[in-house]
């Protein structure tokens, strides 16, 4: 079995002296022969995973975030290549999804090491219009737009203070985001079906954890060829900051003010409301999502969440 391992030789891991150098020597044990390529600038782990496919490698680890998982993930489209991941950096809920420890990169190695890969639906996003739209963008995690995409837009100026407070930085950018922040008024396009709303946020999922935080929603599948689509109605800065406390606590099931929807095609149209795509910023509104079924191959360890599958 042959491995690529995409990592960034600046982000702090030191392939010679690091949890990643145990990690490699997790896999070699397994009989996997490893090959590691760097990259220097955004885009080049699409790049490289992209390469990977191409020369038929077995798999391609991403090192890094959910970020990193993103781009590697965008390279990896339609081919046989397995997509892996050795959690370091920020945040790194596809990770959490398949029960890896965050901070155990070499226990994270052996979890795959002799996992199955399963075939997994994506979601393609297409931010924008005309001059202004932006490049189809597959995602494992979700994507929207309204209160969270803002956030992360925040968060993205101000990288330093991201690597530094991680997930606490999120939190406080976006209690100070849901002071102020108001409903806008969107019209969702679900399979032909449309719904003119005022919202705080749309969130469009393909997989169930959200943030590290909680499940939205829960019975989301990644194996079913549908995206789920979840509605946060709000006015003012109270429904808001309502909406935020309630998403650090886990309690959005059954609410009044929280509309769930299941569909292929999304189309979100709103006053130029900030987008993103696995937490990373995509733009803004309008925003058309459609699901792509079993587009991408993953490790699913024994440890994966098992609700997470339709088929077994």
């Amino acid at each position: 079995m042959r491995a690529v391992i995409i990592h960034n030789p600046s982000a702090g891991v030191n392939a010679h002296a690091s949890p990643l150098h145990a990690a490699l020597n997790e896999l070699r044990a397994a009989e996997w022969d490893i090959v590691m390529r760097e990259t220097q600038r955004a885009g080049d782990a699409t790049r490289l995973a992209r390469a990977a496919a191409n020369e038929n490698f077995d798999a391609a680890f991403a090192v890094g975030g959910d970020g990193t998982v993103n781009e590697v993930l965008n390279g990896l489209l339609g081919s046989e290549t397995a997509l892996g991941v050795l959690p370091f950096g920020t945040a790194n809920v596809w990770a959490l999804e398949m029960g890896l420890p965050l901070h155990d990169m070499p226990r994270a190695a052996a979890l795959q090491a002799h996992a199955p890969p399963r075939w997994v639906d994506v979601g393609i996003a297409q931010s924008g219009e005309g001059a202004e739209a932006l490049a189809p963008r597959a995602f494992l995690l979700c994507s929207g737009a309204g209160f969270d995409a803002s956030i992360v837009r925040e968060v993205e100026t101000q990288r330093a203070a991201k690597r530094r407070w991680g997930k606490l930085f999120f939190l406080f950018v976006g209690f100070r985001q849901a002071l102020r922040y108001r409903g806008r008024r969107v019209t969702v396009t679900v399979d032909g079906q449309t719904y003119k709303r005022r919202v705080i946020q749309t969130l469009v999922s393909n997989a169930q954890l959200y943030g590290a935080l909680t499940r939205i929603p829960p019975d989301a599948r990644v194996d079913d060829g549908l995206l789920d689509v979840t509605l946060l109605h709000g006015d003012n800065a109270l429904h808001t900051i309502w909406h935020f406390i309630r998403l650090g606590a886990g309690l959005y099931n059954q609410q009044p003010d929280i509309e769930h929807l299941r569909g292929r095609a999304i189309e979100i149209r709103g006053d130029k409301l900030a987008a993103h795509v696995d937490a990373e910023p995509f733009g803004a509104t309008p925003l058309k999502i459609n699901v792509q079924p079993r587009a991408a191959r993953v490790f699913v360890p024994e440890t994966a969440t098992r609700g997470l599958f339709a088929r077994g």
